[in-house]
């Protein structure tokens, strides 16, 4: 059983898709975090870079957006008087202050801007239009010769000249006149853009992206779907509209409006797994446990047999949590939405067999994620190194931020440091002649390490000075604060 639960708020919207009661991706859409990716923007070159055969443009984002020599050369060849298969270097063909159209290939993360590209896509739910090229190309997933032979010969046949389009996995099977309907509306969706192009300021956008109901009709919702169920009336009726216009008309009998009192995300139970999600740690059935981290280099996830003792042997016992770590890891990178370099520890198998067995399952999982993901190897170590492709944000962008007290570093002073760095400053401030008296406000845990072992030492001490001292709670329970008062 698939499903997928949407929720449409008035400044944020939810997706999810759940497979066999299991939570399996959950998607975002913010007013604040308007997602940028697939964008057409009108921008300017800030600077060229040849050491990097790259150029910065102005796209009107807080960060320049980042442009590679190789994803320039389309516009090169139809907008710049450049030729085909171009190898010129790319300050030949770009100067400063130069007008170019660029498309969101990545968005900005960290201190890096968005990576941007003239190899323009416009997406629908059977086609990819590409208008710069000429090219046919056909979805890795659609495996019978026979199919993407017939599929090729079709679009072949009624393809516009001058333009590329990417036939997607949901077009298996279909016929004719639903790609003839998709190609004339992104083709004319083209050309409203190029004919906006001389009109445009720096920074405008040209194109947008689908909002995010749109986008999981088009790209999620499939006959693998047994229903779609939407808390919005307004649009449940456009996802009718669009499935009319653009699929076969029983699809829409999928579609279903949700009626309870209750929130949608709380019924489905939906919200309680977003939060285990955001988690470090994720049990298992079996008693073992992950433990996923995030770095700025990659993805580290280490396999736990936990509270899984066994039945008969430990080959036996690490077998069986490696085997549903290889089922639940897949499941964790999509929820997550985690990407780039991934390394996978799983407990150390001895048997040449078992290592074969955990490998096939993680890729038979791996398989079902809809953005692509490639294993590399086990490494030397026994580590499996992966790759998962960008797309869009994590999860954790969405409901974490950095803590402001350890900055990102993942942890806080100790108490005992916070003491120690107290008494110090007790010590300094006592030299001054205008204090007379020093009060410490300070945390529970604080306040109990002072009062229990260093209150007596610190009255002694300012006494020796002339001074008098005060020890008080502050009615903060969570984190080591302190506030020192002084009075005259």
């Amino acid at each position: 059983m698939k499903q997928i639960i949407v929720s449409v708020k008035e400044f944020e919207s939810n997706a999810a898709l759940i497979e066999d009661n299991k939570l399996i991706e959950f998607l975002v859409e913010r007013d604040d975090l308007t997602r940028i990716v697939g964008n057409i923007y009108k921008g300017k070159v800030e600077n060229v870079l040849p050491g990097m055969e790259s150029a910065f443009i102005n796209i009107g984002l807080e960060k320049n957006a980042f442009l590679y020599v190789n994803d320039l050369r389309e516009f090169e060849e139809r907008y710049l008087d450049g030729v085909e298969n171009s190898d010129r270097p790319i300050e030949d063909i770009l100067k400063k202050d130069d007008e170019v159209v660029v498309q969101i290939l990545k968005e900005p993360r960290g201190n890096k801007g968005a990576r941007v590209t003239t190899h323009y896509t416009i997406p629908g739910k059977y086609l990819v239009l590409m208008p710069n090229n000429n090219y046919i190309g056909i979805s890795k997933k659609i495996k019978d010769e026979t199919e993407r032979k017939r599929l090729y010969d079709l679009i072949e046949r009624i393809k516009p000249e001058n333009v590329g389009l990417i036939i997607r996995t949901e077009a298996e099977g279909k016929e004719d006149i639903y790609f003839e309907r998709e190609i004339e509306y992104l083709v004319k969706k083209w050309q409203e853009i190029e004919y906006n192009i001389s009109r445009a300021k720096i920074g405008e956008i040209l194109y947008s992206d689908n909002d995010l109901v749109n986008r999981v009709v088009r790209d999620i919702f499939s006959h693998e779907i047994n229903e779609l169920i939407i808390d919005d009336e307004k649009k449940y009726w456009e996802i009718i509209d669009y499935i009319n216009a653009f699929s076969e008309r029983e699809m829409s009998t999928k579609i279903k409006l949700f009626t309870e009192e209750q929130e949608i995300l709380d019924y489905y139970k939906i919200k309680s797994e977003v939060e285990k999600a955001l988690k470090k740690e994720v049990w298992l059935d079996c008693g073992g446990y992950l433990v996923i981290e995030k770095t700025e280099a990659l993805i580290s996830i280490d396999v736990n047999t936990g509270k899984n003792v066994g039945l008969h042997n430990l080959e036996e016992t690490v077998l069986q949590t490696n085997l549903e770590a290889a089922r639940e890891i897949p499941r964790q990178l999509r929820l997550r939405n985690l990407s780039g370099i991934i390394i996978i520890d799983f407990i150390d198998m001895r048997i040449e067999e078992d290592k074969e067995k955990v490998l096939l399952e993680l890729e038979k999982n791996l398989s079902k994620d809809r953005v692509k993901n490639n294993i590399i190897h086990f490494t030397d170590l026994g580590l499996i190194e992966m790759t998962r492709k960008r797309e869009g944000k994590p999860l954790s962008n969405y409901f974490l931020e950095e803590c402001y007290l350890c900055k990102g570093n993942g942890y806080v002073r100790s108490v005992e440091a916070i003491v120690h760095e107290i008494i110090e400053q007790v010590k300094q401030d006592a030299k001054e002649d205008d204090i007379n008296k020093i009060k410490i406000l300070a945390s529970e845990r604080v306040y109990e390490i002072l009062n229990s072992t260093y209150k007596e030492f610190i009255n002694t001490y300012l006494k020796s000075k002339n001074k008098s001292f005060e020890l008080e709670k502050l009615n903060k329970q969570n984190f080591n604060d302190y506030e020192l008062i002084y009075e005259k």
